[in-house]
């Protein structure tokens, strides 16, 4: 439907959207829906937004009859910024992107002012639990899902620094879509659009169709633990001290092998783990930006080496917490260096400045084998650092 053919029809779409409103609150709510179901929890659109709920849903739940997602649990910036990619043709013009097709034109008619206020709106209506209407293999989609968890969250909550929005509890059929056309190059391949090509990069990395199914299926089991996780955060993190203890190293059966000569350089030749030891395997983490305010991608956004190296830690040990580990708990690292110019080779004193912080200090001395690699670029322009770890803990 065109803008034109929505804005004569206005009349009608106020009268349906007020009636439905109307039944959703109040008296209304009680008469109208079934004994024991949760009444609707509504917000009223702005008068000149009302036309959003047609398609979208009064709760903005989303209707997969008209191919409209569920908007209520995204973020304002989330929500902004995709409209501001309509509105700058980096989707809905590729012409097998038929949904952006048909969401560019409405888009792209709002003013700025209006544009914040429909994503302000949106952003405002409280989210509930969504059907699962995709059916896969959750545990080969766990194992793929670890690659995604670095921008987007263990528990699929999403990050505002690294662009990722949140994928538990959204339309499930709609993060297939999307995906089948970050893979097609239905989205992510028009010019400037740096964060759909960085996602369209990640897309191409799962095997084959099959593999997305089992992502998303996967995705929808985190839906409960993300909205419980800011209830949880605080019984997680005191569980998580009393585990890791003051060292940060959860008791486990393992000999580290020190370097011969007696050097003191500060990592292991070897590390063994005995039977009965559970090992975890941890993504790989990459740094947050130092400067946010800064140009996107420059150096003076992420910051050099040594800065991103710190943030990679940081951000390291608030996982490693949550799941009652530290870094004492490390037995195999391996560490992924970009040269911060082209030919000038890796920043190497600047990563070790950092790694020393953390590993072989009276505090913490356990040290895990390691491995130091220059490659050619990470996942987004301008990151320098990335690192990923094995941890041993007795089992349970």
């Amino acid at each position: 439907m065109g803008w034109r053919e929505v804005n004569t029809a206005r009349p009608l779409i106020t009268l349906a959207v007020t009636v439905a409103c109307w039944v959703s609150t109040g008296a209304g709510a009680a008469a109208a829906q079934p004994p024991g179901m949760d009444p609707l929890r509504v917000v009223m659109a702005p008068e000149a937004l009302r036309y959003c709920v047609v398609c979208h849903g009064v709760e903005l739940m989303g209707n997969r009859s008209v191919d409209a997602p569920k908007l209520a649990g995204l973020p304002e910036w989330y929500l902004l910024r995709q409209m501001q990619a309509f509105q700058n043709g980096w989707r809905g013009t590729h012409p097998d992107d038929v949904n952006g097709m048909e969401m560019g034109p409405q888009a792209t008619v709002l003013t700025p002012a209006q544009l914040a206020q429909a994503t302000a709106y949106a952003a405002s209506v409280p989210a509930r639990p969504t059907t699962a209407s995709v059916s896969g293999d959750v545990q080969r989609g766990r194992a793929q899902y670890a690659t995604c968890a670095t921008c987007h969250g263990d528990r699929g909550e999403g990050s505002q620094t690294l662009l990722a929005p949140p994928l538990a509890g959204q339309s499930d059929w709609y993060l297939v879509t999307q995906m089948e056309n970050f893979r097609s190059g239905a989205r992510g391949t028009a010019p400037g659009d740096i964060q759909g090509a960085l996602m369209r990069a990640s897309a191409l990395i799962l095997p084959d169709d099959q593999a997305v199914t089992d992502v998303v299926a996967y995705v929808n089991t985190l839906q409960e633990t993300h909205q419980g996780a800011d209830e949880m955060n605080n019984k997680t993190a005191a569980a998580a001290l009393l585990a890791v203890g003051l060292t940060g190293a959860a008791i486990a059966d393992v000999t580290r092998y020190p370097l011969p000569g007696g050097s003191d350089f500060p990592i292991a030749q070897a590390v063994e783990v005995s039977a009965g030891t559970t090992l975890i395997f941890h993504s790989g983490t990459v740094p947050g930006p130092a400067n946010p305010e800064a140009e996107r991608f420059s150096q003076e956004f992420w910051g050099d080496t040594e800065a991103q190296t710190m943030s990679v830690f940081g951000r390291l040990e608030e996982s490693l917490k949550d799941k009652g580990l530290g870094f004492g708990d490390v037995v195999k690292m391996q560490v992924y260096l970009v040269a911060p110019q082209a030919g000038s080779g890796m920043d190497f004193n600047g990563f070790m400045n950092a790694y020393r912080k953390f590993f072989g200090t009276a505090e913490q001395p356990n040290l895990p084998a390691r491995s130091t690699f220059e490659v050619a670029g990470l996942v987004s322009p301008g990151m320098l650092v990335e690192i990923e770890v094995v941890l041993a803990r007795t089992a349970e």
